[in-house]
């Protein structure tokens, strides 16, 4: 699950909150087996962050984590020593991975992305989740990535493509190789092709929920963990989507849902606008939480103790 940075009123980073809502999540019933922590990604508004702010954060999520769960740390960035010099600090905090993509702002080269992966595996030993960030950067083809399994960091794909073949086909040749985590927001033909974890920011405010999809996918219960999925799904991506249209960036549609479900999200930085947040748009952010409780879930007011 994407983490989000929480920033205060006057746009500061809030380490403290932001390290509370780590604990919070924990609380709820976060373990290794069905949460996988990913620090300062696009979600945590990475490129909103300084190369030092980044640090912090990640910091920090690993200080409150202690280990409890599994952590991915983003490491993106258009200049490889900050990306170089992430993975050196994930490696010296222990966590689990990093999420690495190609160079960014430049439209892709595949031999380029490969010069870029073998220079930062000569400075770190850290594990590589092999990003296709489509959406922002480079869609890197099949045959691009099984070069970039060569590279010995590597263990895992965060895979999602526009093309839906290449999507699925993609899943079946990685997943024989490495941990695939599906980041195509469907995640239950994903898995039923060998994807191992999905990409959500429910969490954020209804942790229960992704964690019964999951549940009811490893039974093999994939028409129940569909029916789930959905319910919530459709009516939370039809709200973002809007959010979407009016402004850039991830946290600030998660932030939406976390106020609305009682959760302090703090504000967002520019050019992520919180005004493109309309009133109608968190009063149907606060009837979809109402309807999560009545199909028995309970949105994110207060902490249950674990």
């Amino acid at each position: 699950m994407p983490l989000p940075t929480i920033f205060g009123d006057d746009g500061s980073l809030d380490l403290e909150t932001t390290g509370d809502h780590v604990r919070w999540i924990l609380n709820r019933g976060a373990r290794e087996g069905n949460t996988m922590l990913l620090a300062g990604g696009s979600g945590g508004d990475f490129p909103m962050l300084s190369l030092d702010e980044r640090k912090q954060v990640l910091r920090r999520i690993a200080q409150v984590t202690a280990g409890q769960v599994p952590i991915l740390i983003g490491v993106q960035s258009t200049d490889i020593q900050a990306t170089i010099e992430l993975c050196q600090l994930g490696e010296d905090l222990g966590v689990d991975a990093a999420q690495i993509s190609g160079p960014f702002y430049y439209d892709g080269r595949p031999d380029d992305v490969v010069a870029w992966f073998e220079e930062v595996a000569r400075h770190s030993q850290i594990g590589f989740a092999i990003y296709n960030n489509w959406y922002t950067g480079y869609n890197m083809p099949i045959d691009l990535i099984e070069r970039l399994l060569e590279i010995r960091n590597s263990v895992g794909v965060k895979w999602a493509s526009p093309d839906m073949f290449a999507s699925y086909s993609g899943i079946r040749r990685f997943a024989r190789r490495v941990v695939v985590v599906d980041n195509s927001l469907w995640p239950v033909m994903p898995h039923m092709l060998g994807a191992r974890a999905f990409v959500s920011h429910v969490p954020n405010f209804c942790p229960e929920h992704a964690w019964r999809v999951w549940e009811l996918m490893e039974q093999g219960s994939y028409l129940e963990a569909q029916q789930v999925h959905d319910a919530l799904m459709v009516p939370y991506l039809d709200l973002v989507s809007r959010v979407q249209h009016a402004t850039a960036g991830e946290a600030v549609f998660v932030r939406a849902a976390m106020a609305a479900a009682g959760r302090p999200a703090g504000r967002s930085r520019l050019p992520s606008r919180d005004e493109a947040v309309t009133a109608e748009i968190r009063d149907g952010f606060r009837a979809l939480l109402a309807e999560v409780g009545r199909m028995g879930f309970s949105p994110a007011v207060g902490a249950r103790q674990s």
